[in-house]
Order: structure tokens, then C-alpha cells, then sequence
């Protein structure tokens, strides 16, 4: 019974918590019912430019939309926000029968500024998140007005840590996550300083991610069929800042340069002692790098 109490009372307080985040960064939910399921979103309206344009963040793999509320918070910019959950994550559609790689998420992401009546959008990805960024800004450039590519998936120049790990023991730490433990461990690779988390609200944030096992191993096993955007990148030439954590275990910081290369115009900024998640762990600095990108780009 008091295990029970425990389990609730930690899950309560965790909600209560990323509400109150989203409270303070003026973000609203929204949900958008479309061809494939339901896409839940935070939003945020603007008071610049035209309001068929938005900066879009978009998460890493077995992520939500809560990982960009603190990043959000500190954004100085006067364009709307929207957030997504991407399908497959948080609170919208997880149909385990789905498709969820790269092209197939770009293709819904497509669909979902198309409901919301976006014309252009500045995208923010992280992770797997900037993967798909890449690929929407290779094949539909009249919709892309900018991106900003965070510790970006997609290309492979040199293996990070997390890939030599897997390879030598077939285990991914990234997405098995069975206990507490198990989920600290997670934050540790992700991050080269993770936050202290109470007991409680690690056993809920542990107790989510584990109900959610299935989903993130088709989710993982989907990405790699297409993955590798380096294909993609002779067809962007949209303006892109590239952010990298110099710590970063899972994406290599190699790639960052690869990146910088081969996307013409491109800025790069390389985070010392950060890892693959600096708009977590650094959002204020995150943040201020970005605004001052985002301001050079005048409005559709």
C-alpha cells in the first residue's frame, strides 16, 4: 500500500513539476488529429513576423517535447513556438504498426505544418530530431526558412561511445532501462553532468520510459533503415547553425565538422563540457546562441 502511495504521489509530482515548467515558458497544449493519429504539441504564439511562421523544436529518439520547456523559456524571439511530441513519443500516437524512420517522421511532420497553417518554419532538432530536420529541409526547401541541427543523428564520421558500446555487447543503455538504476545510467551517457533527481520522481520517470519499451525498440530499429542523411546534405542549402557538446557519447563531435563542411554557410559552436543534449543541460547558453541565429532571418 505504501509502495503505492509512493508510486503515485511521484508520478502526481512530476506532472505537477513539467506543468508548472511549461507555466513559466507561456507554453499551452494543443493536440492535432491527423491522417495517421494525434500529435500533442506545446505552443507558444508570437508577436513577430508572419503567423504562418514558427520555429519548430523537434526531440531526440525515446524524448518528448519536454526536453526543449527549459530551452524554450530562455528563447528570445518573438515567433510563435510549437513543440511536438513526435509520433511515436509522449502523448501522441504510438501505434506499435507504424513506420518511424526518418523519411516516414519527416513526411509527418510535413502533414502537421500543413494543419497548423505554417507556411515557413526555423527548425530546431536535437538528436534524431535533427535528422529529420535535414531531411524535410532536402525535400521541401520552400518551407524551410532556416535549422538549427543540436548534436544532429543521420551521419556517421567517426563512432561515438555509445556505438562502440553496442557493437561490443549488444546492449543499447540508451533505450533497456528496467530499474532506477538503469534509467541514471541513461542520463549519465546523455549527459556529461546530469541533474540530481529525488528518488520519487526518478521511480516515475523510471516507471514511464519502462511502459514505453516496446515502442522505443521499434522506434530504434525503424531509424536505422535511414538513418545516414548524408546523402540529404548537397540538397540543403538552407542557413544552419550546428550546436555540439564536446562531451557528447552518443553522436561523435567529429560530426559537427563533417556537418559544418558540407552545409554551405553554416556556423558552428562546440559546447565545452557538454553532452549530447545541451539545450537540457545548458539552456540558457543554448538558448542565447540560438536567438542571436534566428534573429539574422527576417520573416516570410
Amino acid at each position: 500500500m505504501g509502495s503505492t502511495l509512493s508510486m503515485r504521489l511521484g508520478d502526481w509530482l512530476l506532472g505537477k513539476a513539467l506543468a508548472a515548467e511549461c507555466r513559466r515558458a507561456g507554453l499551452a497544449r494543443a493536440c492535432a488529429q491527423l491522417s495517421f493519429g494525434q500529435v500533442e504539441y506545446l505552443h507558444r504564439s508570437g508577436h513577430a513576423g508572419s503567423p504562418r511562421e514558427a520555429i519548430v523544436m523537434l526531440h531526440g529518439a525515446a524524448s518528448d517535447r519536454t526536453a526543449w520547456v527549459r530551452f524554450a523559456r530562455h528563447l528570445a524571439s518573438d515567433r510563435p513556438l510549437v513543440i511536438p511530441d513526435l509520433p511515436g513519443h509522449g502523448a501522441s500516437t504510438s501505434d506499435i504498426h507504424l513506420d518511424y524512420g526518418i523519411n516516414a517522421q519527416a513526411e509527418r511532420l510535413e502533414e502537421l505544418l500543413a494543419a497548423l497553417g505554417l507556411a515557413r518554419v526555423h527548425l530546431v532538432g536535437n538528436s534524431m530530431g535533427a535528422a529529420i530536420a535535414m531531411r524535410l529541409a532536402a525535400t521541401t526547401p520552400h518551407v524551410v526558412s532556416s535549422l538549427v541541427l543540436i548534436s544532429a543523428a543521420g551521419l556517421e564520421v567517426s563512432r561515438s561511445w555509445l556505438r562502440e558500446h553496442v557493437d561490443r555487447t549488444g546492449i543499447n543503455p540508451m533505450i533497456q532501462v528496467r530499474h532506477p538504476s538503469d534509467y541514471r545510467n541513461m542520463m549519465r551517457i546523455g549527459m556529461s553532468k546530469p541533474p540530481y533527481i529525488p528518488g520519487f520522481v526518478l521511480g516515475a520517470l523510471t516507471r514511464a520510459f519502462v511502459s514505453r519499451t516496446a515502442i522505443n525498440a521499434k522506434i530504434a530499429n525503424d531509424m536505422e533503415r535511414d538513418l545516414d542523411q548524408a546523402e540529404a546534405l548537397p540538397g540543403i542549402y538552407t542557413p544552419s547553425l550546428i550546436i555540439w557538446g564536446e562531451k557528447d557519447k552518443v553522436v561523435h563531435v567529429d560530426n559537427a565538422k563533417f556537418l559544418r563542411r558540407h552545409l554551405p554557410g553554416s556556423q558552428k559552436v562546440v559546447l565545452p563540457g557538454i553532452g549530447h543534449v545541451p539545450m537540457v543541460e545548458a539552456p540558457k547558453e543554448v538558448a542565447a546562441t540560438c536567438s542571436t541565429f534566428l534573429a539574422q532571418w527576417s520573416s516570410c
